[in-house]
């Protein structure tokens, strides 16, 4: 079984490469079954969630590979609808793209239920909705979804109940070849989300975002294209964890600025020295780090997968302070886990309070990817040897964590045994 062996207390110093957004790459990856053509894919981080969605593409039929180190080639022309890897599926939440996609190109999907971390329940009754208002039909039966349209489809206006990233980007792949245009309302504006429609307009879409409402007028046909995903957000972000918790100085290369500054600003209050430039942000930790009080939301504001990183950075402050998820209001596992390190940490319904705290090397568990991160955060700035086990929730997330953080002074490593 593998585990992170983490040595607390050593300074981070350096510089980080931030790797291409997962969460921006795995909706483009599915997207490519929309273009019967070679698309070229670039800044696609090498995790487990990227391995397992080529792999479910090439059950497909379609031709789908890393090429160098960090871009694909995908050329889904042979692509058929019917998915193999059913198994892989059930694994992962981002799966859901293949409702959206495979629902465009053939008309109909059986899919198994999607998978994903385990923090909470994760509905997809918006994305059926939409597929409903489409003009489908939607059957949920023994763990599989199907979908289907038995008559040609016309645009429609979509209103979402809630602001889900999922269920938009659903929405968006769904209608991209409906003629007329298809109105989706109440929508996510995640820079996942401008991502996937960067991707698509390259590809010859007609797709137009106006604040929470996207307009996609029908395209008759997506060519390929050589395309760059954007930086990751969340990444950059758990990184300025780490260093507030070993009272670190970093600088984070190959960075959107625009996507952190809200984020950002919270960091500032907290006494983090932070500068930012055009593609890079250097942060440093201060001599004190003061507490905050967070509400998660949708973006452009505070981001719910970064709930657990800061609330165990809050540990390692004067004053503590508290994180409220307004997202996944049960995306709590974690708090047992930083409680085995000392952490005085507390619940009440969807918030997390969290005292100064003396934390110590344990025993812990990853129970999902961001609380695999702040077991992580906590670790680095713990006295003694943490081990973090369930790392693959970890690794499927974080592309070369233990190759960056031991650049920059971590004594990490990952062993097997």
């Amino acid at each position: 079984m593998e585990r992170l062996i983490i040595e607390g207390g050593h300074r981070l110093y350096g510089e980080v490469n931030i790797s291409g957004m997962k969460n921006s790459a795995l909706p483009i990856i599915y997207a490519c079954l929309l273009v019967k053509d070679e698309c070229i894919i670039h800044n696609i981080p090498r995790v487990s969630d990227i391995y397992n969605s080529l792999e479910i593409l090439r059950g497909l039929g379609a031709d789908a590979d890393f090429i160098e180190r960090n871009t694909v080639r995908i050329n889904t022309k042979n692509a058929t609808a019917t998915i193999k890897n059913q198994e892989l599926v059930s694994k992962m939440r981002a799966s859901s793209y293949l409702m959206g996609a495979l629902f465009a190109r053939f008309n109909e999907v059986c899919i198994n239920m999607p998978g994903g971390c385990n923090f909470g329940v994760r509905p997809i009754e918006q994305h059926l909705k939409g597929f409903c208002c489409l003009g489908a039909t939607c059957i949920e039966k023994d763990g599989k979804i199907e979908i289907k349209a038995d008559k040609k489809l016309k645009s429609q206006k979509i209103t979402l109940d809630k602001i889900s990233v999922g269920a938009t980007i659903n929405m968006v792949l769904a209608s991209i070849f409906i003629e007329g245009t298809t109105i989706i309302e109440n929508c996510a504006i995640e820079p996942h989300v401008d991502d996937l429609i960067c991707f698509l307009n390259k590809c010859g879409g007609k797709i137009i975002r106006k604040n929470r409402t996207i307009l996609v007028n029908g395209a008759n046909k997506l060519y390929g294209t050589d395309y760059t995903v954007f930086p990751d957000m969340i990444e950059a972000l758990t990184y300025a964890c780490f260093v507030g918790a070993s009272n670190g100085e970093v600088l984070l290369n190959k960075v959107n600025v625009t996507h952190l500054r809200y984020s950002l600003d919270f960091f500032k209050s907290m006494g983090m020295h932070i500068k930012e430039y055009e593609s890079k942000v250097h942060i440093k930790k201060s001599t004190v780090l003061n507490g905050v009080n967070v509400v998660t939301a949708p973006y452009p504001l505070f981001p719910t997968d970064l709930h657990p990183q800061l609330s165990a950075l809050l540990c390692f402050t004067c004053d503590g302070g508290s994180v409220k998820d307004e997202i996944f209001p049960t995306r709590f596992a974690y708090v047992n886990e930083l409680r085995k390190m000392g952490a005085n940490i507390t619940t009440i319904d969807n918030m997390a309070v969290i005292k100064p705290s003396y934390l110590f090397g344990a025993r812990t568990d990853a129970t999902d990817l961001r609380a695999g991160a702040a077991l992580v955060t906590a670790s680095l700035g713990a006295q003694g040897n943490s081990e973090i086990s369930n790392v693959n929730y970890i690794i499927r997330g974080y592309e070369c964590l233990v190759e960056k953080l031991t650049s920059i002074g971590g004594k990490i490593k990952l062993v097997n045994n």
